[in-house]
Order: structure tokens, then sequence, then C-alpha cells
């Protein structure tokens, strides 16, 4: 069970909203594809989001810059 706190008050006086979703409600055969096509549309900046790209053969590097949190977003790039 996960406990968090939050404001009762909030929550009835500024009418929140307080609601559950599983991955994002995200369905993947309708979402996926519409991601592409706007990412090849330029709505959607990925590419400012990759951090480092690296070869599968350096992937251990990769999860070393995770640990150190000297990365945010990284890719394998196959050659």
């Amino acid at each position: 069970m996960l406990d968090f706190n939050y404001h009762q008050r909030a929550l009835v006086g500024q009418e929140k909203t307080l609601k559950g979703s599983y991955l994002g409600s995200c369905v993947p055969s309708r979402d996926i594809p519409a991601y592409i096509e706007l990412y090849k549309s330029g709505g959607l900046e990925v590419d400012k989001l990759i951090t480092h790209r690296l070869k599968l053969e350096d992937i251990n590097e990769g999860f070393e810059r995770l640990a150190k949190g000297d990365a945010v977003r990284q890719i394998v790039v196959f050659d």
C-alpha cells in the first residue's frame, strides 16, 4: 500500500481531482504511431532529451553514467 499526504481542503475547496493511471493510460497501437508522426513533423522534440548515444558494447558505461547521475536519457545506436 502506498501512503501519501494531500490537503483535503484543496481537494474540495479548489475542486482538485485525484486520478490514477496505469502506464499513463497509453494505448500503444494508437499512441506510438501518433508520437512517431508528431516527431517526424517536428512537434515532439525528442532529440533535446537525449544526453548520450552509445553502442551496445558500451552499455555498461551507460549504466555507470546513470548511477552517477551524469545522464538523463541515453539511446543505444546500431551502426
